[in-house]
C-alpha cells in the first residue's frame, strides 16, 4: 500500500496498516517533519518505507502497489497523475481528492476500483457529529459502539456496506464510482433526519433565500 501524505491521518493509518498485517508500506510527503514523525513511528519496521517527496514530483504515483491511499491534499487524481497510476484500488481520506469531480480521468476504462473520498473519510465528521452525546472508553479507542458500529458489517450503513453498495450501483447503471456515490448521497440527503426531519433542507432554502448564493454587492 501506498500512502500519500502522513501527516495527522495518515501516519496514523500506517500504523493500523501494520496492526492488520500488511506486508509492504510505502510513504512520502512532501514534508520533512511529516517523514521524520512516521520514521519516528514506523520506521523500524523493515515493512515500512517512507520519504521525503519534492514538489512536482510524480514518481510516487507509479509506485507498485496494490493500493494508492491519498491522504494529502486535494486534486491529486487529474490527467496527470492518473496514468501512471498502477495499483487497482484507490482508497484515501483526502478531500476533493479528484481535481475535476465531474470526471475520473478513465480510472473506471483503467479497471481502477476508486472510492470516493467522502465515502470512506466519514469517521471525522462521525466523531466530531459525536462529541455532544459523550464518548464511551478513551478518546482514540474502539470502546464506543456508536463509532464501532460504522467499522463492522452488520450496520447497513456501516462502511464497508456503502462502499460495496457505490461498486454496485456503479456497475450496474455503467457509471463510475464517484457518480454511483453522488446519486446515493443525493438519496440518502432526502431521507428525513430522525430526530431534526428535514432541518438541512430548511437550512439550505434560508440560505438561499438570504440571497446567500448570489454576488456580493457592490460597496
Amino acid at each position: 500500500i501506498a500512502v500519500l501524505g502522513v501527516g495527522n491521518v495518515g501516519r496514523p493509518l500506517v500504523g493500523f496498516l501494520l496492526q492488520k498485517g500488511v506486508s509492504k508500506i510505502v510513504a512520502g510527503d512532501v514534508s520533512a517533519d511529516a517523514v521524520a514523525a512516521t520514521q519516528a513511528a514506523h520506521g523500524s519496521d523493515p515493512r515500512v518505507s517512507v520519504r521525503v517527496l519534492p514538489k512536482g514530483d510524480l514518481s510516487f504515483f507509479g509506485e507498485a502497489v496494490d493500493i494508492l491511499s491519498p491522504c494529502g491534499y486535494g486534486g491529486c487524481l487529474n490527467d496527470t497523475t492518473i496514468p501512471l497510476i498502477k495499483a487497482k484500488i484507490i482508497c484515501g481520506a483526502a478531500n476533493n481528492q479528484l481535481l475535476d469531480p465531474h470526471t475520473d480521468y478513465g480510472m473506471h476504462a483503467k479497471g481502477i476500483m476508486y472510492v470516493p473520498d467522502f465515502v470512506c473519510n466519514r469517521m471525522g465528521i462521525v466523531n466530531c457529529a459525536n462529541e455532544q452525546y459523550g464518548q464511551v472508553g478513551p478518546c482514540g479507542s474502539f470502546d464506543d459502539p456508536r463509532i464501532t458500529i460504522h467499522l463492522g458489517r452488520e450496520w447497513p450503513n456501516a462502511l464497508f456496506n456503502i462502499v460495496k453498495e457505490v461498486f454496485r450501483l456503479a456497475k450496474e447503471q455503467g457509471i463510475t464510482t464517484a457518480q454511483a456515490a453522488d446519486r446515493l448521497s443525493d438519496k440518502f440527503v432526502r431521507e428525513c433526519h430522525p430526530i431534526w426531519g428535514h432541518r438541512s433542507q430548511q437550512i439550505i432554502d434560508a440560505l438561499v433565500a438570504e440571497g446567500w448564493a448570489s454576488p456580493p454587492k457592490a460597496l
